[in-house]
Parts: structure tokens; sequence; C-alpha cells
């Protein structure tokens, strides 16, 4: 097996991971636009990505960051869905949801550098 053995936060990211493909996966049927083609499946493997990026990280290694980043990118994907679904304002109120995925792995990524340069100078002291 890759990778190194599972740590706390590690497992946490990968349990907000799996409910995130788990939350997307349930959205995406119930409010799914039409019949089910291979452009549906598309957006919806696209929705997902975030999550599935989380997993490939958690299952290579353990970075620091990766568990805020984690957290900030669920949290993100709350703020989507209520700009999206609950409290919608104005005609492309949906575009958030569609772009999400680049902001949600912009966080993740930031989060993980953030936490790599900080390991940096803590061993540089």
């Amino acid at each position: 097996m890759k990778g190194s053995p599972p740590t706390l936060p590690r497992t946490l990211a990968r349990l907000i991971a799996g409910l995130g493909i788990a939350l997307d996966a349930a959205l995406f049927v119930f409010k799914a636009p039409g019949a089910f083609t291979l452009t549906t499946h598309l957006f919806a493997l696209w929705l997902m990505l975030p999550w599935i990026v989380v997993l490939v990280i958690a299952w290579r290694g353990d970075p620091p960051g990766l568990l805020p980043g984690t957290l900030l990118a669920a949290g993100f994907e709350v703020i989507a869905f209520h700009s999206t679904f609950i409290a919608p304002k104005g005609s492309t109120a949906a575009l958030i949801y569609a772009v999400k995925p680049v902001w949600q792995i912009g966080l993740l990524l930031a989060a993980i550098v953030i936490g790599l340069l900080l390991r940096y100078t803590r061993r540089r002291q």
C-alpha cells in the first residue's frame, strides 16, 4: 500500500471528502438538469473534482494543511449551495456552483502551500 500510515487529520480529510462526494452525488440526482447524458455525468464529475483531489492527496501522503484546506473547501461548498439553491440573488447565481471546484481546489492548494511554508520555516529555526 502506498502512502504513510493514517493520521487523524488525514482520516478526517478523507471522511470530509467522502461526505462531499456523497452530498454532491445526492444533490445532482435530485436537482439534475434534465435527463442523464454523458454531459451531465461529466458535470457531476466536475462538481466532485475537489473531493477526488483531496482523496488522491490523502492517499499519496499527509501534507500539512490538508485538513484545514479540506475544511475551507467544505465551507465554500456550503456557501455555494446556499447562494445557489437557498437564497439565490440574481439570474447568475447558479454560476457560483458551476465554478466552485476551481475555488475549492485553489483554497485546498493554498492551505497546503501555507502549511508547507510554515513547516519549512519552523525547521529552519
